[in-house]
């Protein structure tokens, strides 16, 4: 069995993605890339360098729905014939991925707005959902997995995991016999990944809890034996344990910066995110602070160490005095970590 073989391709505003290409029956590549003259280019050399085009691709996997990991799908699909197969959620997603992005976009405004970003902000945002619209496409899946459903791949078995929380349909293949998984962004080395607030699993109040969800997946990633993630950008994660541990305690560091400007007073979660990062971030990038202070909120109103109040003009939290709730065992936990003072 080949080892697996990274070809990174150019991404706008990251730097690159990695997409992955294993050898064997089926010739399969795990995520696409971007759907652009650069990334389509780059993926021809990285495949030309192993003897191979893109029409001998055969199997094609996604670890989510992002413009990165599927960008290029159904140009693929098109020029080789080979099969798509992704997890139930994404293949809905990529069915309809225009209307799908609209959506996104229109309830992207809707909770900026309802957090204190202003008008002016939000408009600079149809810079991003353009980029998306121009770097995607419809595609249809020709195989839709369930979670926990296997895959034949390059002469390995797959596993298809749902981990949902960085986005709705984040998907895990995990390798079993030799204890590797594709892990798209779900876990990335250098940086903690973002956890984005989406319409299609958005709950009444506008909010669909994506970072309390994230944080039970990374520690349920975390009890999986796996000696390598390899992942959707940079290098893969060994000791994926400890990087886990990490990241829960920078959601605690996080957690605690928060309840130190609320006890100025009551804030909006841009109003938060003022006090988290310079301004030349939070006016550039808007959507993405508010979806990371939302998220760490989220933590906290859990724990009950913030209060949220809902009027005509949106949310404004406060801090709370209720004590910290009990830890359930050695590790780390959320979100009670995130409110010992």
């Amino acid at each position: 069995m080949d080892t697996a073989i990274a070809i990174p391709l150019p991404l706008a505003y990251v730097g690159s993605v990695n997409t992955w290409l294993l050898r064997g029956d089926p010739v399969t590549l795990i995520d696409t890339g971007p759907r652009d003259d650069a990334a389509l280019a780059a993926l021809e050399a990285g495949l030309r360098r192993h003897g191979l085009r893109v029409e001998d691709i055969e199997l094609v996997l996604a670890t989510h729905h992002h413009l990165d990991h599927v960008g290029l799908a159904a140009t693929i699909q098109r020029r080789s014939g080979a099969t798509v197969a992704v997890l139930d959620r994404t293949a809905d997603y990529g069915a309809r991925y225009g209307a799908e992005i609209e959506e996104d976009r229109r309830f992207a405004q809707a909770l900026m707005r309802h957090h204190g970003v202003v008008d002016e902000l939000i408009e600079d945002t149809d810079e991003l959902w353009h980029y998306i619209r121009a770097t995607t496409e419809d595609f249809k899946a020709d195989v839709r997995l369930a979670d926990g459903d296997r895959i034949r791949a390059a002469g390995r078995t797959l596993r298809a995991v749902a981990r949902p929380g960085h986005s709705t349909t984040d998907t895990l293949f995990v390798d079993e016999h030799a204890a590797i998984a594709f892990a798209g962004d779900h876990l990335l080395a250098t940086i903690s990944s973002n956890t984005e607030i989406s319409a299609p699993d958005r709950a009444r109040d506008g909010r669909a809890r994506s970072r309390l969800r994230y944080l039970e997946n990374l520690e349920r990633t975390a009890d999986m034996p796996l000696i390598r993630l390899l992942t959707g950008h940079g290098a893969p994660v060994t000791e994926h344990r400890r990087l886990v541990e990490a990241r829960l305690r920078d959601h605690h560091r996080r957690c605690e910066r928060i309840l130190a400007i609320l006890d100025a007073g009551p804030r909006t979660a841009f109003e938060i995110a003022a006090g988290l990062w310079p301004a030349r971030t939070v006016t550039r990038q808007a959507l993405l602070v508010v979806w990371e202070v939302v998220g760490h909120l989220e933590l906290l109103l859990a724990a009950g160490a913030v209060a949220e109040r809902v009027g005509d003009a949106g949310s404004v939290f406060e801090a709370t005095r209720t004590p910290p709730r009990p830890r359930r065992g050695g590790r780390a936990r959320r979100p009670d970590c995130a409110v010992r003072r």
